[in-house]
């Protein structure tokens, strides 16, 4: 590359440097600065260690494909920086014109030819008039009787008059188009809403990037779904109604392909997060949800100081109380409150419901709206929201953005092209090599010919890996590598690997890749073009009991179930034993109340459990049933398990599970029998899965209906939290603030409530006798100045900021970010106590632990009644009730403890 610029800046040419990372090389510093050294009339660059004759044509252009690139200040200050991302409207425009390419190429065509006649136009004119520009400056004598020159300009003339008569049928003929082409708009602006919430998925986790080029291929492939489904006639002009249809199902295919293209490679717990992101999304633009209560819903608002909760409604918690006094800001919940306090017991029986996402409301609100009803969920039973929210999603977008069908390798390998490789996320238990190995076979690809290559990276098989991609895309094998992130300084080579092989590579060449997540979800370990190439495959175990049973099941197909000579008693455990697995699985969403410590339970072991099922069967005249359930529980999926208690509860399952009468349909949970397997093949069973399969509860897996009520909760708040992080707050639309305008009221509010902090010389000044209480009271006050000096500080500086005193730095428009999303900024939670408010109640609640504090160091005589969960440290509070009472009665001090009684 020196060698390069050396002669590119003597001679004057253009120097292209493409694929950029985020560290500008040192060596270019001096040319990006433009630093020349005058010597006589020739101008010097330095370069390295040599002094170079600059030339002025001499251009430098650097390029990167870093979507959110991140350079020093001074590159951004010396560069003429230009950003190629497309802007929604552009994307929009261009998604339509491919809808119209594909539908009506027709118009396509009529439109390309009336661009180039209009070109053909513009260069006609050029021509005539500099045409007549020359005879005119070239002419001799008098003008007027110049007749060539008059004769020229009439027909000048008169072209010029034809070609603007054409011009107007051009863009009359050009208007109808564009009329006609307008009909297939929504179809071009769901597919910008869509490409655009899929570049947003990185701030949830580096691993989903996504690129145009691969939206463009997934948007064709949508609206080849449509024309094959309902194919037109040519020359078969649809009318109204049959357009509005035609143009609702091309729209629809474009979000369900898209949103299945990404679900495909989203962990477990991100996919309900995405599906309602979509879903609010599609919602706002269509106007069907105010964006102002969209923004409720996910910043979860709450009055911080709300007035005295009434006597009857006690049973609500403060925090909810706080939320639904902040839910009557919104038109359908005007007097919220007070209605609830005229009908206590209706609400009170409708908050202990069960299932309150689908029971009926009290009077006055029977008729709310299914979005109106999450943010009355989100108030009062945030344990319901994941259900609600799947209800809502499944309402207004269909039970197939819900429901997922189980992995196939098949779906994955037809939409592969020599140019996009696989990249498979790994899981404790997960191995895809097994899949890829099988569809392989298939397509006559194996390792015995040697055109299936499976490469485990580690230390020494760079060389490897790079001839193996070189010698299959020549010949049209198949290369898996396995593990890249323990090699994430190749992957660099490796993505310069791919980038050239593609070029002139086989048809049939094919590139798998694998890797593990990080360890932190920003962490970023694979490059980002390779991401943003792949077809990204996450199959991680689900966390619902009918996607993992749906799941377990899918393992298996009707010649595996009758490949046992005792079909009946096979088909009958091994279903018993797919509803074990997936209660197995399903309990580690309750945390310790599912399993006391964390256990990989994965495909491998129902499989390897299925082969010992059948080999015993075929072994013995009589299903020894007490044998099988020991080698589960004890070996299998016992080999697992580290805790005794856990260890009982497994064998408890296959107990219950594994037995004689699952040949008579006893149940296998709450209201799921076990189906008579001599009536029910292969394909049955699934039916009986999706059909007969009740709602989850923690009854089904033999839990107290309270269980799920923690994990709900935290589910609930992370998918809020993460769409927040994606989306900073609703997307802007008619009536919402800017965010600088809301941060600096925050800021304002802040800092007129915002205490001074305390006067520690003054409130020394005041002890009459430095008591174990009084020494409390003075560390609590200077950590609470600690604190309040930070917020204080941080707080003026933004403002500055905001005003253009100050430079904006990253720590202050971190604080801004927090500000805006009601979250208290990590810089004040360093200083702080441990808290899970938002930061209005937080800031409230630091106002009331700076009001106790006052109160208690006036005379620094003990309160009578003292918050002691108000307190820094509280536990030096209780170290200090043990050390007075120690001293008034003489008691040992390590002798003593403390005794709570519940009053």
């Amino acid at each position: 590359m020196i060698r390069i610029l050396e002669v590119a800046i003597e001679a004057g040419h253009s120097v292209l440097i493409e694929n950029m990372d985020e560290q500008v090389d040192a060596v270019l510093a001096p040319v990006i600065a433009r630093n020349t050294i005058k010597r006589g009339r020739t101008r010097y660059m330095k370069l390295g260690d040599k002094e170079l004759p600059y030339h002025k044509n001499f251009r430098l252009f650097l390029h990167t494909k870093l979507s959110n690139p991140h350079y020093p200040p001074e590159i951004q200050a010396e560069a003429t920086l230009i950003n190629f991302t497309v802007t929604e409207a552009g994307l929009e425009d261009q998604l339509l014109a491919l809808v119209i390419k594909k539908e009506r190429p027709d118009l396509a065509q009529q439109k390309v030819a009336l661009i180039q006649q209009q070109n053909e136009f513009k260069i006609k004119i050029k021509e005539l008039e500099d045409s007549l520009l020359e005879r005119l400056t070239n002419a001799q004598g008098d003008i007027l009787e110049d007749v060539e020159l008059i004769e020229n300009l009439e027909t000048t003339k008169r072209i010029a008059t034809e070609i603007q008569e054409k011009v107007i049928i051009a863009k009359d003929t050009e208007q109808k188009i564009n009329e006609a082409s307008e009909a297939y708009r929504p179809a071009g602006t769901r597919g910008a809403l869509v490409f655009f919430l899929l570049n947003e998925l990185n701030k949830i986790h580096s691993f989903y990037m996504y690129s145009l080029e691969s939206f463009v291929v997934i948007v064709n492939r949508a609206i080849d779904i449509v024309a094959n489904a309902n194919k037109i006639e040519p020359g078969h002009d649809l009318i109204h109604d049959e357009l509005l249809r035609r143009v609702e199902a091309l729209t629809d295919s474009i979000t369900y392909c898209a949103f299945a293209f990404t679900r495909r490679g989203l962990f477990e717990r991100h996919k309900l997060t995405v599906a309602t992101m979509l879903c609010l999304r599609i919602m706002t633009k269509k106007g069907l949800v105010d964006v102002g209560e969209v923004d409720h819903l996910l910043k979860g608002k709450m009055v911080a100081e709300p007035p005295a909760q009434p006597d009857s409604l006690k049973y609500l918690p403060e925090m909810c109380w706080a939320a639904c006094k902040a839910l009557e800001a919104l038109q359908p919940f005007t007097g919220l409150c007070q209605i609830m306090e005229g009908d206590a017991l209706g609400w009170k029986r409708w908050y202990a419901e069960e299932k309150a996402e689908i029971a009926d409301l009290p009077r006055g609100f029977k008729d709310l709206k299914l979005f109106h009803r999450l943010l009355l969920l989100r108030a009062m039973r945030p344990d319901r929201l994941t259900s609600a929210l799947t209800n809502f999603v499944v309402d207004n977008m269909g039970s197939k953005f819900i429901g997922q069908s189980p992995f196939s390798m098949q779906e994955v390998y037809s939409e592969t092209d020599p140019a996009t490789p696989v990249f498979f996320v790994l899981f404790p238990g997960v191995d895809p090599t097994t899949d890829v190995e099988r569809i392989a076979e298939t397509m006559g690809i194996s390792s015995a010919n040697g055109k299936f290559v499976n490469i485990s990276m580690g230390q020494g098989q760079e060389t490897i890996a790079e001839a193996a991609l070189a010698t299959a895309a020549q010949e049209g094998g198949w290369v898996m590598l396995q593990n890249v992130h323990l090699m994430q300084s190749w992957l660099k080579r490796l993505e310069r690997s791919l980038e050239q092989v593609v070029e002139s590579a086989h048809a049939d060449f094919r590139c798998f890749i694998s890797s593990e997540p990080p360890g932190l979800p920003e962490m970023k370990i694979i490059p980002e073009s390779i991401l943003q190439r792949c077809i990204k495959v996450a199959n991680e175990a689900p966390q619902d009991l009918k996607a993992n049973l749906r799941r377990a099941w899918a393992h298996f197909d009707q010649p595996r179930l009758a490949s046992c000579s005792k079909p009946t008693e096979f088909k009958a455990m091994l279903f018993a034993l797919c509803h074990f697995h997936s209660l197995v699985l399903g309990r580690r969403k309750f945390g310790s109340q599912g399993w006391s410590r964390s256990y990989n339970f994965n495909d491998g072991d129902l499989t390897i459990c299925a082969d010992v099922l059948t080999n015993y069967l075929e072994r013995y005249a009589i299903v020894p049933y007490e044998d099988i359930r020991y080698i589960y529980g004890e070996i299998m999926y016992g080999g697992h398990i580290t805790d005794g208690w856990d260890r009982r509860t497994n064998s408890t399952y296959l107990k219950e599970l594994i037995r004689a009468e699952l040949l008579s349909g006893m149940p296998l949970g709450p209201g799921f029998k076990s189906p008579d397997a001599a009536r029910y093949d292969y394909e049955a069973y699934v039916k009986y899965i999706e059909e007969k399969l009740p709602s989850e509860s923690p009854q089904m897996f033999g839990l107290h209906p309270n269980a799920e009520i923690g994990y709900l909760t935290t589910m609930a708040d992370q998918v809020f939290k993460t769409m927040l992080e994606v989306s900073g707050g609703a997307r802007a639309g008619a009536g919402t603030a800017k965010k600088e305008d809301v941060v600096a009221l925050v800021i304002v509010d802040f800092l007129k409530r915002l205490p001074n902090d305390f006067n520690m010389r003054e409130i020394i000044s005041r002890i009459k006798e430095k008591t174990p209480y009084v020494v409390v009271s003075l560390q609590e006050c200077e950590r609470m100045n600690i604190l309040l000096t930070e917020v204080r500080n941080s707080l003026n500086e933004l403002q500055l900021g905001l005003q253009g005193a100050l430079n904006v730095s990253d720590a202050m428009e971190a604080l801004s970010n927090s500000l805006f999303l009601n979250r208290v900024p990590s810089t004040w939670e360093k200083y702080a106590y441990a808290s899970k408010k938002s930061l209005s109640l937080w800031f409230a609640d630091m106002l009331e632990r700076v009001r106790q504090l006052e109160k208690w160091t006036s005379d620094h005589n003990l309160p009578k009644s003292l918050w002691i969960s108000g307190l820094f440290n509280p536990m030096s509070f209780l170290t200090a009730v043990m050390q007075v009472t120690a001293r008034k009665f003489n008691y040992p001090l390590d002798q003593m403890t403390l005794q709570t009684n519940v009053t």
